[in-house]
């Protein structure tokens, strides 16, 4: 055996080893540690972590909050990494993010974890154990709800900051509930543009098309 192929086995050693000191390596100057037990979501600034709840605006103060985009709603969401991803991009843009429950996921999950959320990202989460709670806290919002069954589309709307922009569930076995999108409360149908005969697009690919046309038209206040 030579000697570079006895220098191989042990780098290849050395570089597997201690998988634990390499990931806490990565996370020593952020807030993220790895040793976070599997129900905690979110930290403070000095990486300590802190309850879901506490991080969250309060259905009453989200109504009282001046914004810049319109407020963006997703009813029943049942995959936690597009909440993960709409979490952050509210956070990014201002925008309030109102979860209505059934949930189909703990906000506890590790995967909105894996979305590099924090206590700021949740500051701009409300969530409301009904949709009648929404519509009850936010009574002078238009609601538009966002359905491939409408004909106008997303552009042809001038929006609002106090506006609600609503999103159903993802695709699944339960079916979309037209109660929600199409009922007495909604003050517009929207849809997004799409070739056709095929799937519909990610719900947060969805919902940050939205609300970046929104706070285009709003001449994107408020950011740089």
């Amino acid at each position: 055996m030579t000697e570079h192929q006895a220098q191989a086995p042990a780098q290849a050693q050395s570089q597997g080893q201690n998988p634990e000191a390499r990931v806490e390596k990565m996370f020593e100057y952020g807030y993220r540690k790895s040793n976070y037990g599997p129900d905690e979501l979110v930290t403070d600034a000095h990486g300590n972590p802190i309850s879901v709840v506490d991080a969250m605006l309060s259905a009453e103060k989200a109504a009282a909050a001046e914004t810049v985009t319109p407020h963006l709603c997703y009813y029943s969401p049942r995959i936690p990494g597009n909440t993960g991803s709409a979490i952050r991009l509210c956070a990014v843009t201002g925008t309030i993010l109102h979860l209505v429950e059934p949930l189909g996921f703990n906000l506890r999950d590790t995967k909105l974890r894996r979305a590099g959320l924090d206590y700021h990202d949740m500051a701009h989460v409300v969530l409301h154990p009904n949709f009648e709670n929404l519509v009850e806290s936010m009574p002078n919002s238009r609601i538009i709800a966002f359905t491939a069954h409408a004909t106008k589309l997303y552009t042809e709307v001038e929006y609002r900051p106090t506006d609600i922009l609503l999103f159903g569930p993802e695709p699944g076995d339960i079916p979309d509930p037209m109660d929600i999108m199409a009922g007495p409360h909604v003050a517009e149908q929207v849809r997004l543009p799409m070739r056709p005969s095929l799937r519909s697009l990610n719900l947060t690919n969805c919902a940050s098309i939205a609300i970046y046309e929104a706070w285009r038209q709003l001449g994107f206040a408020g950011g740089r």
